[in-house]
């Protein structure tokens, strides 16, 4: 597989060289075309210098405070915005962690044994004895 790999990187790049080398040498191989003279002179027009300029475009000069404002604008605007989304994400976390508490009294609630005392752990012990499989069918019986 990773030889597959670098053999595909391999051609691509030897295809792009390829491609470099083949544009370059179309570029030069291009004859020029020779200029075609006619048999009368060209005209020359010389080009009257314009005594009308156009009309320059006047942009509305912003002084530091202007620009300080906009960008003070800017910065509220995007405070504004992380609190909020900051305030969203705490209610997530909020609802989150009351249904991981919600789940977790579940499960405790489920497998709650009380146990009075001692004596009903022991008997617990012997009881399994009595009702469990018997020794012949334990696997930790036969050695």
């Amino acid at each position: 597989m990773e030889g597959l790999i670098v053999a595909v990187i391999i051609g691509l790049v030897t295809a792009i060289f390829n491609r470099v080398k083949d544009s370059s040498s179309s570029q030069e191989s291009r004859p020029k075309p020779k200029p075609i003279s006619t048999g009368s002179p060209a005209q020359t027009y010389r080009e009257e210098p314009r005594t009308k300029s156009e009309p320059v475009r006047e942009e509305p000069v912003y002084t530091l405070q202007s620009q300080f404002e906009e960008k003070k604008k800017d910065i509220e605007s995007k405070y504004a915005q992380m609190k909020k989304q900051e305030n969203d994400y705490k209610e997530q976390v909020k609802m989150q962690r009351s249904k991981v508490k919600s789940i977790k009294e579940r499960k405790d609630s489920q497998y709650s044994i009380d146990f009075g005392n001692q004596d009903d752990i022991v008997k617990g012990l012997i009881f399994s004895e009595v009702f469990g499989p018997p020794r012949a069918k334990k696997a930790n019986h036969r050695k």
